[in-house]
Formats: structure tokens, sequence, C-alpha cells
């Protein structure tokens, strides 16, 4: 009986000891990943390991900590909320700065203020040549800063097209590396760590909604039920940059299912946002150009009877620019009107000054407007993908805190098991003392 009681004893002490040792060894692993990002820690479960009246001990299980899944989704969807934002904000950005920062007068809007002053000045100076080709060149200037900002939103929308199809091929390899970490996730807790990985940085280009199997595995679909990914195999995305810009997924368009991640933002950019700023650039220069042809159509040069039928202000594929024939023979700007008893207008700069209201005319008002929309879209833009930020990193964090590593409770856990694992180290001398004192006596 005593033999048999030291036996289990010596066995509950081993299994003790390689239960702690096991036990230390994932408590070691959580402390030496305590920064790596989307890694959950290892949990000992101890749990009574028993034959009776033969054996007696402990067993334990390393398991991966569960994320909170309520958090770990929320966070996916403002991960997905927050790329979008910052890919139009960016942008947005891009194309203010094409205006100027405030003071620099450079926007179409300042340019056309300042054209409207040479005007002015040179219909108090009819007769100076220099004065006409100063007028001239403002007005040049005026349109270029116009056609400055629509390069601006089409340079966007190239680049827009650029980041579609390059985020849409990251999505691809993100989910065939799911699909295939899903095969042994059932198996390996370094597998499941990866696949939050993957899906951490997907949900920054797509909206995600995530179901988990008992086993570990995922199923990953789109919020209107397109499924992307699960253990049976995945579907690619295809993008085209349009215009209009598509997504499709095994063969069906989801476009309309993409109002978050960063592959949301660039269709809106290409299919919304960029098209709105180009129809307002391209309205605005049109009404301006509309507007002062009709004043210039009845001016007439020094000395000429009738105007002479040319426009001032010209267009070629949606840019708008002063005559060339102009610019190159300022004298031939008309600029006088006639009037009673002087059918050439006697060298008068009345023609000069009606272009110059052209400043008062809701055309010309409608280029501040415009001004003023683009720098709104884009702080508004600004706003709103610093806010999503701000969500997006707090969610981020909570839902890592839930199944992350907390250094201070790691350490006490690896006291205890050091300790206990001393305690079964010293049981196990205690019963080696003891068969030594059984041997000398027998």
């Amino acid at each position: 009986a005593l033999i048999m009681s030291l036996s289990v004893a010596l066995n509950t002490a081993v299994s003790g000891l390689f239960a702690n040792q096991t036990a230390i060894a994932a408590t070691s692993e959580n402390i030496a990943n305590v920064n790596t990002p989307n890694f959950s820690r290892r949990e000992a479960r101890f749990q009574t390991d028993a034959i009776p009246n033969q054996f007696a001990g402990v067993d334990v299980e390393i398991v991966r900590a569960a994320a909170d899944r309520f958090l770990q989704a929320a966070s996916f969807g403002a991960s997905a909320t927050s790329a979008r934002s910052s890919a139009i904000a960016d942008a947005l950005s891009a194309i203010e700065a094409s205006l100027g920062a405030p003071g620099d007068n450079i926007s179409f809007a300042n340019r056309l203020d300042e054209a409207f002053a040479a005007l002015t000045a040179l219909g108090a100076n009819p007769s100076s040549t220099v004065a006409r080709a100063d007028a001239l060149a403002a007005l040049q200037e005026a349109f270029n800063a116009f056609a400055r900002t629509g390069e601006a939103v089409a340079a966007e929308g190239v680049a827009a097209s650029g980041r579609l199809s390059a985020d849409a091929a990251r999505a691809n390899a993100l989910l065939e590396e799911i699909f295939r970490l899903n095969q042994s996730v059932s198996q390996s807790p370094g597998a499941a760590d990866l696949i939050d990985q993957r899906l951490t940085e997907l949900s920054t280009l797509l909206p995600i909604a995530v179901e988990r199997g008992e086993d570990g595995r995922v199923s990953v679909s789109l919020p209107s039920g397109a499924l992307l990914v699960n253990s049976a195999g995945f579907n690619a995305l295809t993008v085209a940059g349009g215009p209009p810009a598509t997504v499709t997924i095994a063969g069906a368009d989801v476009t309309a299912s993409l109002p978050a991640g960063s592959i949301g933002g660039h269709v809106a950019l290409l299919n919304v946002e960029l098209p709105r700023l180009t129809t307002l650039l391209e309205t605005t220069a049109r009404g301006v150009a509309d507007r002062l042809n009709a004043v210039y159509a009845a001016n007439v040069s020094v000395g000429a009877a009738t105007p002479s039928g040319a426009p001032l202000i010209v267009e070629a594929a949606g840019v708008f620019s002063v005559s060339a024939a102009l610019l190159a023979d300022p004298a031939s700007f008309a600029i006088a009107r006639p009037t009673t008893g002087f059918p050439g207008g006697r060298n008068d700069g009345a023609g000069a000054i009606l272009l110059a209201d052209v400043a008062a005319t809701p055309e010309a008002r409608a280029a501040g407007a415009a001004v003023a929309e683009i720098g709104s879209r884009a702080q508004s833009a600004a706003r709103a993908a610093e806010t999503d930020t701000l969500l997006s990193s707090e969610l981020s964090a909570r839902a890592a805190a839930s199944a992350g590593v907390n250094l201070d409770e790691e350490l006490s856990n690896l006291i205890l098991y050091q300790r206990a694992y001393s305690a079964n180290a010293r049981v196990i001398a205690a019963v080696d003392e003891l068969w030594q004192s059984l041997l000398q006596i027998v």
C-alpha cells in the first residue's frame, strides 16, 4: 500500500511538473508577443486527470484566447469606414491644393478678379497696347487656373483607378491566404492568429462580415451576402476603372455593395466625387466664357464700323482659353463701343468696362462659389476621415485588448506556474528520499 501511495504521489507530481512546464512555455510565448499585432494570448486550462486507485494527476490544455467577436466586428466595420473616408479625403485635399493656400490668390476665382481689375484699368487707358496685353494675359491666367484645377481632378481620377486595381489585387491575395489558412487552423493556434491578421488588413479594403466555426475556420462575405472566402474556396474581385468604375465577384456586380473600405472609397471617387467636381468646373468656366463672349461680340476695334465676330474665349476639349490671335496681337483686342455719331467708338474703352462689369454677373459669382464648394468638400472629408480614424483606432485597441496580452497578468501567472512547478519538484524529491529510505530498510 505504501509503495502504491508513493507511486500515485510520484505520478501526480510528475504530471503537475509537466503541466506547469507547458503553462510556463505558453506564458513565455504570451510575454514574447506582447507587442505582436493580432496575437491572441494562450490560456492554460488545467483539468484533473485520474484513474481511481491507479493514477491521479493534472493535465493542461493550451488554447487560444477568444476575442470579443462583437468588438472585433465593430473594429472591422470602423476600419472599413475609416479607409473609405481617408481615400476620399486624400484625393479632395490634393485637388484643393491646386487652388492654393489662403493668401496665395491663385484660384480661378482670384484670377478672375485680377482679370476684371485689369479690364477696368484698360477701360481707363484704352489707347495703351500694354494695358490690352495685360488684360488678355490676366484673362488667360484665370482660365489657366480653371484648367489647373481640372487637371488636378483628372490626375486624382487616374490615381484612384490605379489604387483601385492595386487594392483589389491585394484583397484577392488576402482571400487566397485566408482560404489556405482555413485548411490548417483547427490544428494550429498560430494559423488562427494569421487569419486574424489577414482579416484586419482585408477590413481596410472591403466591408466584411465574418462567421467563425467551432474549429476556427472562417467564412467571409460582403454585408450584402456575396461570399468572399470560406474553407471551400474564395471568389476573386475583378475591377474596371471606368467610367463608371465597377467591381464584380464571381460575375456579379457588387459595386453598390461597397459602402466602405478603400476600394469603396476609390469607387466613390471615380463614380461620384470626381465627376461632380469635373462638371462643376466645366459649367463654371463655360458660364464665364459665354458671358464674356456675349459682351465681346458687341465690341468693335478702334475705327471699325462693325464687330469682328471672332470670340474672345475659345474652347478645345472642355478647356477654355483666350483666343491665340488676340494674345499674339493685343492691338486687335476690341474694346470700343459704337456711339451716336461715332460708329467706331473713337478709341473709347466702353467695351472694356462692359467686359469688367461681367464680374457682377451670376456666372462670375459662381466661380467664387465653386472655389468655396471645393474647399468645403475637402474640409468636410478631412474632418470625417479624422473622426473615423480615431473611432477605428479606439475600437481596434479595445478588440486587441479583449484577447491580447496583459503583461502584468502574464507575469503574475508566470510566478504562479513557477511556484507550482517548484512545489511538484519538491514532492518528487520527497518521494525520492522515501524510496531511498525504503531501499535501505529492505
